[in-house]
């Protein structure tokens, strides 16, 4: 697999979760439940924001592979790029995941729609932790095989 490829199933793949979270937030927006509405609304948020990057990931990489497709050094750039992005994020994602935390415990303590922002944060975190940590693991693994 070269890293055009790979950007293709990485794209697809975060557009996938962030249709299932815009998905799931218009099924509980509207709920009487002030937790659930928080959970919804971070989960819409996210996922439009998660769209947006994978839009806009597969698009610059369509580019990028029509320009540079067989120039060898050109794709070694791209992924070892790639792969730094991906751990810079994995980072990142740790904080969001500390930062609802934060939230449910502070804001949340009296409040569950504040709870439900939080936990609805630690879970798009928590996933985008996995999701960056699998591909920049799977990355470092196509590059050195």
């Amino acid at each position: 697999m070269n890293i055009w490829d790979f950007q293709t199933r990485l794209t697809r793949r975060l557009l996938t979760w962030s249709v299932f979270s815009v998905v799931f937030s218009t099924l509980t927006l509207f709920s009487a439940d002030s937790f659930l509405r928080g959970l919804a609304i971070q989960f819409f948020a996210w996922g439009v924001i998660d769209a947006g990057i994978a839009l806009f990931g597969a698009y610059a990489s369509a580019k990028k592979q029509a320009k540079l497709h067989a120039d060898a050094l050109a794709e070694s750039k791209e992924a070892h790029w790639l792969e730094r992005v991906l751990w810079i994020n994995t980072a990142l994602d740790v904080l969001y995941i500390l930062g609802g935390l934060w939230l449910m415990q502070i804001w949340g303590a009296e409040s569950p729609l504040w709870r439900g922002h939080g936990l609805g944060i630690m879970i798009q975190g928590g996933f985008l932790f996995f999701f960056d940590f699998y591909h920049a693991f799977a990355l470092r693994n196509l590059r050195t095989s």
